[in-house]
């Protein structure tokens, strides 16, 4: 009989503690300081943009957000490091973009953007165009570039 009480304790005790600790855990804020906001708006030459691949530093990355047409513009809200310094973009692809070049592949500047947790608003443009490097063979590339870089 006393074992059966201790033993419902027991279990009463460690279901409990289970309960609080996944609160605490589910409720635990993200780690806000690892990242920050960036609003980069963009169009396509030849369109609008969908997806999106940033490069920040190790290398070409779908980032996680959110976005919206706006006519032919596109406008993303993306999470970027807070450690950031380098910015390149391209999109997944364009409305009428030329289909002879193959896969894309990227062409333009690296911009330089200042570390912290101010949020990055960035105004651009991608001109999406074949050249032809003769014997038949094209590339299909993304000149993607920032015409405004602001702080907020």
């Amino acid at each position: 009989m006393i074992k059966r009480n201790l033993r419902r304790r027991i279990i009463a005790l460690c279901s409990a503690s289970a309960a609080i600790l996944a609160t605490t855990v589910a409720a635990s804020p993200p780690a806000s300081a690892d990242s920050r906001t960036m609003v980069l708006s963009f169009s396509c030459a030849t369109g609008l943009p969908y997806g999106l691949y940033i490069n920040t530093g190790s290398g070409w990355y779908s980032p996680p957000g959110s976005s919206y047409a706006d006519g032919t513009t596109k406008v993303f809200t993306i999470s970027i490091p807070t450690n950031s310094m380098n910015f390149q973009y391209q999109p997944s692809y364009c409305d009428n973009q030329p289909t002879d070049g193959g896969y894309p592949m990227w062409e333009g500047y690296t911009y330089g953007i200042g570390a912290g947790t101010s949020t990055v608003n960035a105004v651009g443009g991608c001109a999406d165009y074949t050249y032809s490097v003769g014997y038949g063979l094209n590339y299909l590339l993304y000149y993607c570039s920032i015409s405004s870089l602001t702080y907020s």
